[in-house]
């Protein structure tokens, strides 16, 4: 809310000053496009008294990967006045089947009728007497669907601008300008996984199975993302073109987790994590006429993040087993590596005074 009132007195301020302008420039692309890459998280390192199988601290436990494949549909929209441009751009999904996500977990706990200790929850380690680690015990992989919503806004001044000149005659040959904006893009994406198959590479009981087509793991994941971007953009003839490098010092990412089908379970799990970011964007532009445009606009996206995970098991019965509720905490690493590319239709006009 704090971030749209920011945004909504920016674009006040702007259309007043623009009055005392001589011209102000509007642009507006709708277009179509594809959005890859993947959403991956890791959790582990927790203290052995808090754990509910009293595994050692060891990272990751678990990782899972999400993937992007989708066709998105996209707007964007960007005003110029003198050296000031704000911009602005939307993209969600028309199609939401995402990949196969993957899931892995290392010292998986599993039920023993004929333990050592007799019949109950076990775990498989291996230790020197003084490190443990686990084996990769279960993976799996799941259909999975995706809704993705990603928006931003952006507000650049052009700080600096150089014409080009025929040697002989004078004429332009064109113009570079320099950018550095500020802008907030948020990103969020929701994750549906049908099981098609799970094994255990380690060879624990329990693990070999086949989906049956329902749902048995839901993520959601959001990204804040707060930046600062140097564009350098060019034109010629008909011809523009622009390449965007930005970062982000403080990236939050924020993650809901529930498996559905786990037993002992379902698991809940709701993490919260910071860190950083890179972007780069390149933009090309070809004139029809004066108001009407092509263009192909390529971006990519790479975030890392660190923090916690909160997890809760709730008491329940399966098959005769019992458990009671259990809660810990995990530290926890999300990161993405996301791109996207589009092709749209632009059209600008401006308004004289």
């Amino acid at each position: 809310m704090k971030i749209n009132r920011i945004l909504f007195v920016f674009v006040l301020m702007l259309l007043l000053v623009s009055h005392a302008h001589a011209r102000v420039e509007f642009e507006i692309s709708p277009g179509a496009g594809y959005l890859t890459g993947d959403n991956t998280y890791e959790i582990g390192n927790v203290p052995a008294e808090l754990d509910p199988w009293g595994r050692q601290p060891y990272f990751p436990i678990s990782r899972l990967e999400f993937l992007l494949g989708v066709p998105i549909a996209t707007l964007d929209a960007r005003v110029t006045v003198d050296r000031w441009t704000l911009s602005g751009g939307a993209r969600i999904n028309i199609g939401d089947r995402a990949g196969n996500m993957r899931d892995y977990d290392w010292g998986m706990p599993f039920w023993d009728d004929d333990g050592e200790e007799g019949p109950g929850w076990y775990v498989w380690e291996i230790t020197d007497g003084t490190n443990t680690w686990y084996a990769l015990d279960v993976e799996s992989k799941s259909k999975s669907t995706v809704d993705a919503l990603l928006w931003e806004v952006e507000a650049a001044y052009e700080f600096f601008s150089h014409k080009y000149r025929d040697a002989f005659d004078g004429a332009s040959q064109g113009v570079v300008r320099g950018y550095f904006g500020v802008g907030y893009e948020h990103r969020a994406f929701e994750y549906e996984c049908e099981l098609i198959r799970q094994w255990s590479p380690s060879g624990i009981p329990g693990f070999d199975t086949v989906g049956d087509g329902t749902v048995g793991l839901t993520y959601d994941v959001t990204y804040s993302i707060p930046y600062a971007e140097f564009t350098l953009e060019g034109e010629t003839a008909n011809v523009g073109m622009s390449f965007s490098a930005g970062y982000s010092p403080y990236v939050t990412a924020r993650d809901e987790d529930v498996h559905l089908a786990r037993r002992p379970g379902p698991i809940y799990a709701e993490g919260e994590c910071t860190g950083n970011a890179l972007k780069a964007r390149a933009n090309l532009r070809y004139d029809i006429t004066p108001h009407w445009s092509v263009g192909v606009l390529l971006d990519y996206l790479y975030l890392r993040t660190s923090g916690e995970q909160d997890n809760a098991i709730y008491a329940g019965a399966d098959d005769g087993i019992s458990w009671d509720d259990s809660f810990w905490t995990t530290d926890e690493k999300i990161t993405s590596r996301q791109a996207y590319f589009t092709l749209d239709v632009r059209y600008r006009f401006g308004i004289h005074r």
